[in-house]
């Protein structure tokens, strides 16, 4: 006998994809008839990388680490698209940013891999 059971978590990156489809939708609508008035860093192609970001964080629960990178991505081409010498600073922080990520990481497991698991009988 087979059972048919209706899985939220299958439609969760779907509908997630719907949202974010017809907020930028919506915002293109209200941009083209001039209703408010949006600033031009709201649809531009550094939030297109930021909302991406959030759907692949969304999509696999938060888990995987490309929903950051690709998040401070998009925020370090919006900040200097936006503010003048703001490259300056934010893509050196950037490199500093990437760089102690990768000696926490590294670190992590270093200290993971000498640790002996303990188990009760």
């Amino acid at each position: 006998m087979e059972t048919n059971i209706n899985n939220p978590a299958k439609y969760n990156g779907k509908t997630m994809a719907g949202i974010i489809i017809i907020i930028i939708g919506g915002l293109l609508l209200i941009d083209q008839m001039n209703l408010f008035w949006i600033p031009d860093w709201v649809i531009s192609w550094p939030m297109a990388i930021i909302a991406y970001g959030l759907y692949m964080g969304a999509k696999y629960n938060f888990k995987k680490a490309i929903w950051v990178w690709l998040i401070v991505f998009g925020t370090a081409c919006l900040l200097t698209d936006n503010i003048n010498d703001a490259d300056r600073v934010v893509w050196p922080m950037a490199i500093i940013g990437l760089g102690a990520w990768m000696v926490m990481k590294h670190s992590r497991h270093a200290d993971d891999q000498y640790h002996e698991p303990i188990y009760k009988a």
